[in-house]
């Protein structure tokens, strides 16, 4: 193994080694607290895949379930599934490395990358929890990993690897069923392909995303429902639609969820696929009363956020569900941080400052690195638009809902990008130095 090698891979086990301990000490103690409200739709169809090998729910699609089910059908309880959501981010964390690499062709970007990842505060906060995003963030890096394949290489079964692996993430999380969109985007403004190539390999990736997808949706669809991944798009209604119409009404979000929830309890249908079509359709209204409000929500940096509520949650420290992402959203950042930390805000903070830190970095790295590609549009235009691919497509895609575990897919191209301009930051100053010495 090269110097260069040896140092990635001490990286990557340092931040594994890093992962670990923060989930031994929380799952091996109180493994509860791994546990979201939004565990059960998950961790209830695993159970019952693993004991009678039936999955009777079409709220959530298949993929973290299934992980689970192996895991119970081996024995193992939530605590051995925390312990596997550590090491599938440590996993996703090498995957990184090797897609910069492949895209950068530099092993010290690849390095860094590795470390911005590996220490970001949202990546290891939500590396244990009991929901499907850690997984979802595998297939992310991975797809990465085969979309630098081919973008360097003009390598085409790279690109359709890439399409499968996109295609097995809408398994997991159904955010990626429009990837297939961009994809292709970045297929017909590629450099060296010819036009006709462009097309077929086009035409070929879309047949294999959809072959892998379809087939999940006509399930749902056969069970008397939507044709669809799962059947939990309708809760947009009391999620996003509760936020569009704090901001209409001037009132706050926790208020609007419990009336909204309050009208479609009193709602009577006589089966779960009215229910969620009927949900669907009264979302679609409100985006079509106010569509300006609603698409200017989808531009909320709040989203990059850091994590510290759920890190500090694993440990026991804070209490979730307390309504402050309304505080936060009708207030601002300051009062969210004073109503979520209390009296002892600043102190909470200085503590988690190294783990911010690194958070930060990255931002600032990454939007450097934007900003020089729009100094040298001309040059540069096609990684602004890998960026809108493979990460704006997932911060945007939220809407106002900006749980900060939504950021984890967009993670792999943030992290190599920033590692792309810290490095090349650190090479001027070296041959500034370089220079002044020798004069």
């Amino acid at each position: 193994m090269s110097k260069k090698g040896k140092i990635l891979f001490f990286i990557f086990c340092l931040a594994a080694a890093v992962l670990l301990v923060v989930t031994a000490a929380v799952a091996s103690n109180v493994p509860e607290r791994l546990i979201r409200p939004d565990s059960d739709g998950y961790l209830a169809p695993a159970r019952a895949l693993s004991e009678n090998l039936s999955y009777p729910t079409t709220v959530r699609p298949p993929g973290y379930p299934v992980l689970a089910a192996l895991i119970y059908a081996c024995g193992g309880s939530n605590t051995a599934l925390a312990f596997t959501g550590i090491l599938i981010a440590a996993g996703a964390c090498g995957v990184i490395g090797f897609a910069a690499r492949k895209y950068t062709g530099d092993s010290r970007i690849a390095a860094l990358a590795v470390l911005l990842t590996g220490f970001n505060i949202t990546m290891i906060a939500n590396a244990p929890l009991l929901l499907s995003d850690t997984l979802f963030f595998l297939f992310a890096a991975w797809q990465f990993w085969w979309f630098a394949g081919f973008w360097r290489d003009s390598g085409i079964p790279a690109l359709w690897g890439c399409a499968f692996t996109a295609a097995l993430g809408v398994l997991i999380r159904p955010i990626n069923i429009l990837f297939i969109i961009p994809l292709i985007v970045l297929v017909l403004v590629h450099e060296k392909l010819l036009f006709r190539k462009k097309i077929i390999a086009s035409v070929v990736a879309a047949g294999i995303f959809f072959a892998v997808i379809t087939p999940w949706m006509f399930r749902n669809y056969s069970a008397g429902m939507t044709f669809s991944i799962d059947t939990n798009t309708g809760a947009m209604r009391h999620q996003n639609g509760a936020m569009l119409m704090a901001e209409v009404n001037g009132t706050d979000f926790e208020s609007e969820k419990k009336r909204l929830l309050k009208e479609e309890s009193e709602m009577i249908f006589p089966d779960a696929g009215s229910r969620e079509r009927w949900r669907i359709a009264e979302f679609r209204k409100m985006v079509e009363r106010h569509p300006f409000i609603y698409l200017k929500q989808h531009f909320d940096w709040q989203i990059l956020l850091p994590d510290a509520p759920t890190f500090l949650e694993n440990f026991g420290m804070t209490s979730a569900n307390r309504g402050t992402m309304g505080v936060l959203k009708k207030s601002g950042i300051l009062a969210a941080v004073r109503y979520y930390f209390g009296e002892n805000y600043l102190m909470i903070l200085f503590a988690l400052l190294p783990l911010l830190a690194i958070t930060l970095l990255l931002y600032a790295g990454m939007f450097g690195k934007l900003v020089t590609d729009a100094v040298n549009f001309r040059s540069n235009w096609r990684e602004l638009i890998i960026f809108l691919a493979f990460c704006e497509y997932y911060l945007f895609l939220p809407g106002a809902i900006t749980a900060p575990r939504y950021q984890l897919p967009a993670l792999p191209f943030m992290s190599t990008l920033a590692a792309c301009a810290l490095i090349g930051l650190w090479d001027k100053i070296r041959g500034f130095r370089d220079l002044k010495s020798k004069n």
